[in-house]
């Protein structure tokens, strides 16, 4: 018998696979590439003379970035790597192409860039810290300790609509201390899928439990260093231009309390906006009956870093280095493998990094002299116009662009102000908080899209509320910067 094989006609190659189908650029983000090009040749030339070439170069470049980030024309992580790229090959003098480029003949007097100044911002101190943070939190994940905490502690909240925003509130403000804020929401918003299915379909409440699960996540984290990257973002420049100036614990007395005060303003807020109806009565919560011993190994590892992270003045141990012994322990003993290693946000990671060689950057290329040259200390109102400033535009410029990125672009410049070194501290940390509390749209924060996805959410009900938790927030930062931050960092 012939084989069927043998009789068949040979076939002809498809098309698609023999020219795949490349996707058709996006017009929009092509003309905002174009129009940024013309804008960063236009700003080369027109900047005064007085300016030297490296500063030249590097204006172009955060200019380019800004718009990048802002738009999204690329990847937020392409971005970076891109940033970091341009970078090294402008404005290195060693390991780049800075003399190599028309307009410089010769090292310019005092300056000696070399391009590990740009390399080494990726095995920096808060880099290593968050990778430790993501990994503890995709341990919580990956073995439901988050769900089994969540749900044993929720359960006392059910006796009342009140209590039970109050609880997802706290719940989520804690995990997201410790842990991604997106992580949390899902998380959350699996635990209280069951109650809302139980709720009266017409019952607004529904709306008023949802929201509190990214209210609660985007509040939390502002609590530690750890919780969102713009809080890192800042911890790292301020650390990098003065060691020590803000210490783990340092952040936690700032941010714990704003995070307890927020809470009990946001909780009312929700609840008087979407009251249930009378008599209304919340069905148990249900969860991970126990914890494995993988479980258990979690907790403690995480207990010791946290333990570690809170006496860091007392041991001297870094910050970014109890990280690595916990991602240490968590991967040798097995907690996690190869696969959970992958699957952390390394984009965040690269993000971050962009923003921390950008930094390096303004600084080396000289462009923070030009910063420092404005008396920002004689602006009418003084350093509290200065701190409003600072904040509603890190609240408005996250509402509508990555927050990671809106730090990236504003604390290296709060940074180079010419201010008393602890002036300049206070107003990176009030950015960084600020960028954190952009709650207004679906895109503003990762929780607030996955609140938003649920289909209980609408658009309007975020910018309603949304708005009003950031401009209360903001105000709080205001008076918070006033009578908090002289004490804690006084």
């Amino acid at each position: 018998m012939t084989s069927n094989t043998l009789n068949t006609p040979p076939q002809p190659a498809r098309p698609d696979l023999a020219h795949p189908r490349i996707p058709r650029p996006d017009r929009a983000k092509v003309v905002t590439i174009a129009l940024t090009a013309v804008a960063c040749v236009g700003l080369y030339y027109l900047l005064p003379a007085s300016i030297d070439e490296l500063q030249r170069r590097m204006a172009c470049i955060f200019v380019m970035a800004a718009v990048f980030w802002a738009r999204e024309v690329l990847p937020l992580f392409a971005t970076s790597l891109m940033v970091i790229g341009m970078m090294i090959l402008a404005l290195a003098t060693t390991g780049g192409m800075a003399l190599t480029l028309p307009g410089i003949s010769a090292v310019p007097e005092g300056t000696d860039i070399d391009a590990k100044d740009f390399l080494a911002a990726f095995g920096s101190n808060i880099i290593i810290l968050f990778m430790g943070g993501f990994l503890l939190s995709r341990a919580l994940t990956k073995h439901q300790i988050d769900r089994a905490i969540a749900a044993k502690v929720l359960r006392p909240f059910t006796k009342s609509p009140l209590l039970m925003i109050y609880g997802v509130l706290a719940i989520c403000a804690f995990f997201s201390m410790w842990m991604s804020n997106t992580a949390t929401a899902a998380m959350m918003i699996a635990i209280i899928r069951p109650i809302l299915a139980q709720l009266p379909a017409d019952d607004k409440y529904h709306r008023g439990v949802v929201l509190a699960v990214p209210f609660g996540a985007n509040v939390g984290g502002v609590g530690t260093p750890i919780g969102t990257p713009p809080n890192a973002v800042a911890f790292a420049a301020i650390n990098a231009a003065q060691p020590g100036a803000v210490s783990f614990l340092d952040w936690m007395m700032i941010g714990i309390p704003l995070v307890m005060l927020l809470l009990a303003g946001v909780g009312l807020l929700l609840y008087f906006t979407h009251k249930p109806e009378a008599g209304l009565k919340l069905p148990d919560i249900t969860g991970p009956k126990k914890i494995s011993w993988y479980g258990y190994l979690t907790i403690s590892i995480l207990l010791a870093a946290v333990g570690l992270w809170l006496t860091g003045q007392l041991h001297g141990i870094g910050a970014g280095t109890v990280a690595l012994l916990a991602a240490g322990a968590l991967t040798a003993l097995n907690v996690l493998d190869k696969q959970d290693v992958d699957s952390i946000d390394w984009n965040i990671l690269i993000l971050m990094w962009g923003g921390l060689a950008m930094g390096v950057g303004i600084a080396q290329s000289g462009l923070t002299d030009l910063i420092a040259a404005a008396d920002l200390a004689q602006l009418p109102g003084g350093l509290v116009v200065l701190a409003a400033v600072i904040i509603f535009a890190s609240i408005g410029l996250s509402t509508f662009m990555s927050n990671t990125a809106t730090a990236n672009l504003i604390v290296p410049i709060v940074m180079a102000f010419a201010l008393a070194a602890n002036d300049r501290v206070q107003l990176a940390v009030l950015c960084a908080l600020g960028c954190s509390f952009a709650m207004a749209m679906p895109v503003s924060t990762p929780p607030n899209a996955i609140a938003f996805a649920t289909g209980e959410v609408k658009a309007s009900s975020l910018l309603k509320l949304g708005g009003l938790v950031s401009i209360f927030a903001g105000l709080v930062l205001l008076v918070g910067y006033q009578l908090v931050l002289p004490v804690v960092l006084g």
